[in-house]
């Protein structure tokens, strides 16, 4: 059984991990950061420039762990989207996409999910 130190030290890790999400905005970008690990371990972040837009922008830290990176495709050039895509392909992806859909009531079927839509602004389930 755990000593009360040991149940605390651990409640007390837990309740230092918290999710971030942080935004550039357009023209902003996000440089002045370098990052460590890979694989199994994640991705963290290794340094980060005192006056970076890094820093000020993105309030990024030593240590923190880069969980994913969402790249908005609004005025962006083909040939990036394209180079953006390709290196993403061999791991895990989330599309948000803006799709018109005719009348009120639509179900939308693949070969991988079943995805029902009902109305023009409905928001499609998580797959």
């Amino acid at each position: 059984m755990d000593s009360p130190t040991e149940a605390q030290a651990e409640e007390k890790a837990a309740s230092e991990v918290v999710e971030v999400v942080v935004e550039t905005g357009a023209e902003m970008g996000a440089s002045g950061y370098s990052v460590t690990g890979g694989g199994e371990r994640g991705i963290f972040i290794k340094d980060v420039l005192k006056d970076s837009s890094a820093a000020k922008n993105l309030s990024l830290r030593q240590g923190d762990q880069l969980l994913s990176a969402r790249v908005y495709f609004d005025n962006v050039k083909y040939e990036d989207a394209l180079k953006i895509l390709q290196c993403a392909e061999p791991y895990k992806v989330s599309f948000l996409l803006k799709r018109t859909i005719p009348g009120a009531d639509v179900s939308v079927h693949s070969s991988t999910t079943n995805v029902e839509v009902k109305g023009p602004k409905a928001k499609m389930q998580k797959m």
